[in-house]
């Protein structure tokens, strides 16, 4: 069906408090919907697919195999990967709302089990690659809405770390992948994707992953923040600001649940490293 018939659909369905789909099939709604999911209709896509695909996983309308095959279809390449090598301004909306499907589907897994732990390793593998091959950033854009790819994921990552299964050598990586996409050199994070970020790393920190690793991640890149300060170009002013706003987002967040003391500490040291040109001390 076309985006204006899918509309009417939904439309009805939300009026309904997402009750009831009347004599609409199931399977051809929801194959519609994952087809438009990266529709530039902010109504559609923020307000109508999103919500009727969750409401229609959450509330037990798929059976597992069905589970299992929409998780596959949002992983694929005309999904989470959709022109993720291309220069197309929109293919970043089909990405991020896919991102948002597969967060659904693990929070639902959490409570009724349909991914085997080999699958869940295979789904944080292609999360990790997605989050390091995503470059259209962008918030918010003007007349098409939320992409929001980097926060997306960060919600999705958060339930991927919250998968009992997943091995504390994966978890580790996890938490490498994301300080490196933090310090992003081809744009600014300007729509809180930082605190989204952090929640998955506490997360992280609270599942166990050893802080020893994220001490030599964030050594590794103030090393190399400091030494392209002084021929600072765009690039480099970027990955400053994204990074730094990264780290006390982090520390902040340690400071308000009052936890992991000794990482509080390296954080300000870092911050104050980092900031040292403009102290004169």
């Amino acid at each position: 069906m076309n985006e204006k018939e899918l509309k009417i659909i939904l439309t009805q369905f939300k009026e309904n408090n997402f009750q009831s789909l009347g004599t609409i099939d199931v399977g051809t709604l929801t194959t519609s919907m994952l087809h438009h999911i990266g529709s530039t209709d902010p109504e559609l896509r923020d307000h109508l697919i999103y919500p009727s695909l969750t409401n229609l996983i959450i509330n037990n309308h798929y059976p597992r195999p069905e589970l299992n095959r929409i998780m596959k279809v949002c992983l694929d390449e005309k999904h989470l990967f959709y022109k993720i090598n291309e220069a197309d301004e929109d293919a970043v909306f089909t990405r991020a709302f896919s991102s948002l499907i597969i967060a659904v589907l693990l929070h639902v897994n959490r409570q009724n089990s349909f991914l085997a732990e080999e699958e869940i390793d295979e789904i944080s593998v292609k999360l990790m690659e997605y989050v390091d091959k995503e470059y259209d950033v962008r918030g918010f854009v003007e007349e098409k809405g939320w992409a929001h790819s980097i926060a997306h994921v960060a919600d999705t990552l958060d339930e991927l770390v919250n998968q009992p299964e997943l091995s504390n050598a994966r978890l580790e990586e996890i938490a490498q992948t994301i300080i490196k996409k933090m310090y992003f050199d081809k744009d600014y994070f300007l729509f809180e994707e930082d605190e989204r970020m952090v929640t998955t790393m506490v997360s992280l920190l609270q599942r166990g992953v050893d802080q020893q690793i994220v001490r030599e991640k964030i050594n590794e890149i103030t090393s190399e923040l400091k030494q392209n300060f002084i021929d600072g170009n765009k690039g480099h002013f970027m990955q400053r600001t994204n990074f730094k706003q990264f780290l006390r987002s982090l520390l902040l967040h340690l400071e308000v649940i009052n936890k992991h003391e000794e990482l509080r500490t390296h954080l300000k040291q870092t911050l104050i490293s980092i900031n040292q040109p403009y102290y004169n001390i």
